[in-house]
């Protein structure tokens, strides 16, 4: 009896033990299955320059999608340059760039949502699909779709390296930034020109009416006090705030580096 006893018990103690195997293996499964499920938004280097990977998300109304620049070398951010409304984002630097930061962006109407990174818009670009949620018919006739808005900037072309008292560059608008604003504002640090105070202060600035879409060329020059600096030091780094304002809807803003060279 001693022996049976003792062999039923190992066997009741076995399957115990395979039954607890079993369950947590489907436990790890459907943990792996939630990580994979969540889609994160970052910086990719790829042999023609940066990129977003993910270049593309569906994501419901009411949804966030998360984002992340995890180098900290090289700054990252985000714009939206289209979409039926501007998302909620925490801990993403929208309209701004940095290094080393996470967040995420909430979408509460659905639609498609265009966005490109603020230190490399022309080649950074990306897309969030929200899908509408099902609804029943409604009866009678009712307005449609807001229409979505497309990039108002098709390229930017600004040489980091450049000669003389003026930045000059050039903006390629789509048809949706025709009609708009341009607004172009140089800024240096205050040590860079020799005054006592840390921070930054504005060293030059356009401001002008677009007209259609197309190629548009355009120099900023230098204010007195500017050029003065240049021609002492021989270089000055800029920070160049480039503002296309459309007839409606949000604004682009691309922000670029430029060393002027005397």
């Amino acid at each position: 009896m001693g022996p049976s006893r003792r062999g039923e018990a190992g066997r009741r103690l076995g399957r115990r033990l395979l039954l607890l195997v079993i369950v947590s293996l489907g436990a790890v499964q459907v943990a792996a299955a939630g990580i994979a499920d969540e889609t994160t938004v970052e910086p990719a280097e790829t042999p023609s320059g940066f990129a977003w990977k993910p270049a593309s998300v569906t994501a419901a109304p009411g949804g966030s999608v998360a984002f992340r620049n995890p180098g900290n070398v090289v700054p990252h951010g985000v714009h939206w340059t289209g979409g039926p409304e501007k998302p909620s984002c925490s801990g993403v630097p929208v309209d701004d760039f940095g290094t080393s930061w996470s967040g995420a962006c909430t979408f509460a109407q659905a639609g498609t949502y265009t966005f490109v990174c603020t230190v490399h818009p022309e080649e950074m670009k990306g897309t969030i699909t929200v899908a509408a949620a099902e609804a029943a018919p409604a009866s009678g006739t009712g307005a449609g779709p807001a229409p979505v808005e497309g990039p108002l900037v098709e390229d930017l072309r600004l040489p980091k390296n450049q000669h003389g008292t003026a930045v000059r560059g050039s903006i390629a608008l789509s048809a949706a930034g025709a009609g708009g604003h341009l607004t172009v504002e140089l800024e240096a640090k205050r040590l860079s020109l020799g005054l006592q105070s840390g921070g930054r202060i504005r060293v030059g600035k356009l401001s002008r009416a677009l007209g259609g879409s197309g190629q548009m060329r355009f120099a900023v020059p230098l204010k007195a006090f500017a050029e003065r600096a240049l021609r002492q030091q021989g270089r000055l780094p800029l920070t160049v705030k480039t503002v296309v304002t459309p007839p409606s809807g949000a604004a682009t803003t691309m922000t670029r580096r430029v060393e002027l060279h005397g």
